[in-house]
């Protein structure tokens, strides 16, 4: 349920905040870092409801808000930092690191929470 709620998140939900508007992940204070975090966590949050109460499941919310962060801020300054572009065959390689990551939590997630 974590991975269906990181695609729906990651894929359908973060387009809402492609408008300049809402900044870029560069920046810990981007509107966009946060709001695309704050999906993560809702929905984190939301899909351990079925299996924990209320207050673990936003524990685990909070958590995922700030790993999310975390990771996807280091990856678009990392990014940045080395002209790393969307169509060169590297950024894939990284993004491939940065779903590992988030992978990786979910699975952290679930053990701690079972």
């Amino acid at each position: 349920m974590l991975l269906v709620k990181h695609a729906i998140a990651d894929l359908a939900l973060q387009s809402r905040f492609n408008h300049s508007k809402y900044g870029d992940k560069k920046n810990l204070t981007d509107k966009k870092l946060w709001l695309h975090s704050l999906d993560h966590a809702g929905l984190t949050a939301l899909v351990s409801l079925f299996f924990v109460g209320l207050f673990p499941a936003l524990l685990l919310g909070l958590v995922d808000f700030v790993l999310h962060a975390i990771i996807d801020y280091v990856k678009r300054v990392y990014t940045l930092k080395k002209k790393i572009g969307y169509d060169s065959k590297r950024f894939w390689q990284i993004q491939s690191v940065d779903q590992i990551a988030h992978y990786s939590c979910y699975f952290i997630y679930a053990l701690v929470l079972l």
